[in-house]
């Protein structure tokens, strides 16, 4: 089961990618709509990233890296294999831990398996790694 807070940053991730009339929705849509979200921000921060370097940094990469469809395109984003893996991986995880909810916390910490995603890019360019989302995930620290 997803938390609120998190089926709230999924459904901002969706409107965020239609709204700027993406085909695919992504990590880097997850991503910035975590931006968003007061559990992922608590985490993001506690790892010492800057919010607001990682959204210009998406901004720019949403102008850059995304054909834009035209305006009659009535097709909802396509959910990429990277995001279905990343929330899958983090539903198992939150079911073997005996968790209840599965957050934007879990959903960081498996995201960061996705190596070739722009949005682990952008984490790791801020020097965090899955262990240190790990780490503050499931110790606080």
């Amino acid at each position: 089961m997803l938390s609120r807070e998190l089926q709230i940053t999924l459904n901002l991730a969706i409107s965020e990618a239609r709204s700027r009339r993406h085909e695919y929705l992504t990590l880097e849509h997850v991503l910035f709509a975590m931006l968003h979200d007061p559990v992922a921000l608590e985490v993001l921060q506690a790892c010492s990233i800057d919010p607001e370097q990682v959204k210009t940094d998406l901004e720019a990469f949403f102008e850059e890296g995304f054909e834009v469809l035209p305006e009659d395109d009535k097709e909802g984003p396509e959910q990429t294999l990277a995001f279905q893996r990343s929330v899958q991986r983090a539903a198992y995880h939150v079911q073997s831990s005996g968790k209840k909810e599965m957050d934007a916390g879990s959903l960081l910490v498996s995201m960061m398996r996705e190596t070739d995603s722009h949005a682990v890019y952008l984490l790791e360019k801020q020097g965090v790694t899955r262990l240190d989302l790990m780490n503050f995930v499931s110790h606080g620290i």
